[in-house]
């Protein structure tokens, strides 16, 4: 029993940990306008606490998990959450807006140590269970997403802007006091790293297939509220109706995940991508968007944890701090992917009508799905040996998991 305590305080460490950091960031929104009211300024002014934030985690993400292979994984992670936690307390007090704006810069970088970490700690610590110690992770990325909205804004309504900043502190100390028993990473540093992972072909397609996940994730995200208000939909509804992605991913990732420690990371994220696929195309030429909600949140779920497993376990030895870095880079190269294509293609086809731009939006999404998909069937068919001369070489145990992850 107390091995199993042990297990649940240490994943707590990790899910509380992810979920401030994304709390935080959908939980500011609420608060941009009292920002502006407060500072006496407009919306786009303080929009760069939002985005200052972003510039920060996207700058540091790769330098701190280069800095974890050498100083320790826990010990980065730990001083991040204890930065954060005093950043938060700095931001609570803030003067004027250049201050607020510097610190939610610093923050950001706090915040990579965090959020840029947890997914090689998780695999860490539950090495024999990594896929589902990853899906529990999804799941509080969704949990956070979907708690952030309400609580910022009872907490704005309640106590003013600052309660945003404030309520960081608790959650931060927790976790700070929970993950002294974490699951250490090797490193290498930095550029040792770096030459050792693109000499890795399952590992940078593994990556390329987790760009194209988010480009497709994302894309899809941006196109629903268009779509929807085009049909007269109010956005309190639209707001309702997105909910259910996360809301299935909080449920079922777990439950991916352990799926995926049994059955093989690449077939469970693979089905995933071919879920995304079928999702996509289903509400794009039927325009029935309660098919892509339901399939889209189901297909992320199977996609998600399995395809982080597989990234992390494909890795070079001695680079997983520097891999779960570049996970997070992945996921953001995505994000920005997905946006800047379904945003243009809308703009494009909109005059064609609402109906028409849906239905090429997401037939372009969906071929996204399959070519992660593919990337998906074409990282299991290479054969790896480092190049003539190599200190080092890609872990037996990782490839091992490759064919039978849970064994």
């Amino acid at each position: 029993m107390g091995y199993f305590s042990k297990i649940d305080l240490r994943l707590a460490a990790l899910l509380i940990g992810v979920t401030l950091s994304t709390v935080d960031s959908s939980a500011l929104n609420l608060a941009l306008p009292s920002l502006a009211t407060h500072f006496h300024t407009n919306a786009a002014a303080v929009q760069g606490a939002a985005s200052f934030y972003l510039i920060g985690s996207a700058l540091a993400f790769l330098p701190l998990s280069g800095l974890a292979g050498r100083m320790g994984t826990v010990r980065v992670y730990r001083t991040s959450l204890l930065a954060f936690s005093i950043i938060s307390l700095l931001l609570a007090m803030a003067p004027n807006l250049p201050a607020l704006l510097t610190l939610r810069f610093v923050q950001g970088i706090a915040g990579a140590g965090i959020i840029g970490l947890v997914p090689g700690l998780a695999a860490a610590t539950f090495r024999e269970r990594r896929g589902w110690a990853l899906g529990m992770v999804s799941g509080a990325v969704a949990a956070g997403t979907l708690m952030g909205p309400p609580l910022g804004g009872i907490m704005v309504e309640a106590f003013g802007w600052r309660s945003i900043f404030y309520i960081n502190l608790p959650f931060g100390v927790m976790a700070l006091l929970l993950s002294g028993r974490l699951g250490e990473l090797r490193g290498v540093g930095l550029r040792e790293s770096l030459r050792r992972v693109v000499s890795a072909p399952r590992f940078l397609l593994a990556l390329l297939a987790t760009v194209f996940f988010y480009a497709q994730s994302f894309g899809t995200n941006l196109l629903w509220p268009f779509y929807l208000e085009a049909g007269g939909m109010n956005p309190g509804r639209v707001g309702l109706f997105m909910l259910v992605p996360p809301v299935m991913l909080l449920f079922i990732g777990p439950w991916a995940g352990k799926l995926s420690d049994r059955h093989g990371f690449d077939r469970v994220s693979w089905i995933g991508s071919a879920v995304l696929a079928a999702s996509s195309w289903a509400q794009g030429v039927t325009g029935r968007v309660s098919l892509g909600l339901a399939g889209i949140g189901f297909g992320r779920a199977l996609f998600q944890a399995a395809n982080n497993a597989a990234v992390l376990s494909q890795a070079p030895e001695e680079t997983e701090a520097v891999a779960s870095g570049f996970l997070s880079i992945a996921r953001v190269c995505g994000q920005a992917l997905g946006s800047v294509l379904a945003g243009g293609m809308w703009g494009v086809l909109e005059h064609q009508g609402a109906r028409q731009a849906f239905l090429l939006s997401n037939l372009v999404l969906g071929t996204f799905a399959i070519i992660s998909g593919l990337l998906i069937k074409g990282r299991g068919k290479i054969t790896y040996s480092p190049p003539i001369g190599a200190s080092w070489r890609i872990g037996p145990a990782a490839i091992c998991r490759q064919e039978s992850p849970g064994k």
